[in-house]
């Protein structure tokens, strides 16, 4: 439980001194996103808010053994996972993690995306801070054992801790989703007319599909875990730079002359 409050206030603080550092590039530039002061904290204030609240939750989860458990309340849908169990499986599902989260490095390899990439950061630390904080406050509600507490060779009058109850929903798939939906969100706005808007959301569509499945099979989540962790992050990653578009902002009233004077 300690290692956990301790690896979420990481994070807590790691977000906000990237968002306190960023949020200065307020100046507005060419380019489809408008960040404001308002906005911003807003937006960071949710996401600090989301991800308080979900380590405090974390924190408050009480001892359950498998004692007290019934395998027949998983419903039939999820019970498959129960019998899955690999190793390999759970490591290749961080390797996607990280690949997701990362993919959106690759946007300094182009001059518009580039030259807004600080601007561009500060929207995803909101999409992560937010993503993660209601997958926190996900897990903490609703306390799903993982379905390799159901082996056969797990001691029934084992303490399950925190992460042995926290399946839903699917970390990996929500953060791989907002990584990747985020990432392709926003190449599709500073490039519309690109050939690989195509690929692009191909690839970052199919990915958190990868892990979510490399994490059913790997014993660590349900199916319904990794679909509801798929919708969360993808809306999250996309709505954040949709929020932001220069589209939303109120016009402003121009002076004209008074042709009576």
């Amino acid at each position: 439980m300690e290692t956990i409050m301790k690896s979420h206030l990481r994070k807590v603080l790691l977000w906000l001194c990237v968002w306190c550092c960023t949020l200065s590039v307020t100046a507005q530039e060419p380019g489809p996103y408008y960040l404001s002061l308002k906005r911003e904290i807003v937006y960071g204030g949710v996401g600090l808010g989301t991800l308080g609240l979900g380590t405090y939750l974390r924190s408050q989860v009480g001892e359950l053994t498998l004692m007290d458990l019934n395998i027949r309340e998983i419903n039939s849908f999820d019970r498959i996972a129960t019998e899955m169990s690999s190793p390999t499986a759970d490591k290749w599902s961080d390797y996607t993690l990280y690949a997701s989260l990362g993919i959106s490095g690759t946007l300094l390899l182009g001059r518009e995306t580039r030259r807004d990439f600080l601007k561009i950061s500060v929207l995803f630390m909101e999409v992560m801070a937010i993503s993660n904080g209601l997958t926190q406050i996900s897990k903490s509600i609703f306390q799903r054992p993982r379905p390799y507490v159901f082996d056969e060779h797990w001691d029934p009058i084992r303490i399950l801790s925190s992460n042995d109850r926290a399946a839903f929903v699917s970390g990996h798939t929500s953060e791989s989703a907002a990584g990747t939906f985020f990432f392709a969100r926003v190449f599709s706005d500073y490039y519309p007319d690109s050939k690989l808007k195509p690929f692009i959301w191909g690839l970052s569509i199919g990915m958190p599909a990868l892990t979510g499945y490399l994490r059913i099979r790997s014993g660590n989540h349900y199916p319904t875990d990794v679909i509801a962790g798929y919708v969360l992050g993808a809306a999250v990653g996309y709505l954040v730079p949709t929020l932001h578009k220069k589209v939303f902002r109120r016009p402003q009233k121009k002076m004209t002359p008074n042709p009576n004077f």
